[in-house]
């Protein structure tokens, strides 16, 4: 009787491995994730658009510019008809977007940012040029690498930069902007890549986690309940 206990449960442990091992391999394999999407922002656009559309009106209203610019060819009669029908159109819009003093009072500081941005920019674009004044192996390198041919037209511009730069740099609160947006660059360049980094090895350990307890779990019921059985057999 105990021969034939055993071999009952051999049988069952046997039955238990087979059901087992394959649950294992197919847990392993098994992965998930969802894709995540990234939204613009409104407040921004809707800056833009209401920029659009304050220029767009000013120009339908601005006969005398209209009229230059048809002189000079770029306009015609027919593009300025069409210019100020679709101002008359969007005239509604524009009021109704004007009238919200929250966008309005956003936008101001929005538009604010947006042109000591574009003034850093100019004032980095300004030092790179003025730093050629001095240095002629430079200046011959820029005028290859632009195809400039005329080195007194060059050297006009050269000067022209090192004006309008001096200007940019006496006022003391744009260059400090302009150091605290360097600032704000590098650290937010140094944190996405340091996020990007702990973010990977915390998704690798939880999937590794939940791939455990997931396997544990579900491979639990093909093991215990034959072992069971083979257990009540060996009373038999």
């Amino acid at each position: 009787m105990r021969s034939i206990s055993f071999v009952i449960t051999l049988l069952f442990a046997f039955i238990a491995t087979s059901y087992a091992w394959p649950e294992l391999h197919i847990l392993e394999a098994r992965k998930g994730g969802k894709n995540g999407t990234t939204n613009g922002n409104s407040v921004n656009k809707a800056c833009r658009k209401m920029a659009k559309l304050e220029k767009l009106t000013a120009l339908a209203a601005n006969q005398t510019k209209l009229d230059a610019m048809v002189a000079k060819g770029k306009l015609n009669q027919t593009e300025v008809d069409a210019i100020k029908a679709k101002a008359a159109n969007v005239t509604s819009e524009l009021q109704t977007m004007q009238a919200n003093t929250t966008l309005v009072s956003t936008c101001l500081v929005v538009d604010a940012h947006q042109k000591v941005v574009g003034e850093c920019k100019q004032m980095n674009k300004l030092t790179k040029l003025a730093a050629l004044a001095n240095n002629q192996t430079a200046m011959d390198a820029f005028m290859q690498k632009k195809n400039i041919t005329d080195m007194t037209k060059l050297q006009a511009k050269i000067a022209n930069a090192t004006t309008k730069l001096k200007t940019l740099q006496s006022n003391t609160t744009l260059t400090n902007l302009c150091t605290q947006l360097d600032q704000q660059k590098g650290a937010a360049s140094d944190g996405t890549a340091a996020a990007s980094g702990t973010a990977g090895s915390a998704a690798a350990s939880t999937g590794s986690s939940s791939g455990a307890s997931e396997l544990t779990l579900q491979t639990m019921s093909y093991i215990l309940l034959p072992a069971l059985a083979g257990i009540f057999a060996l009373f038999l």
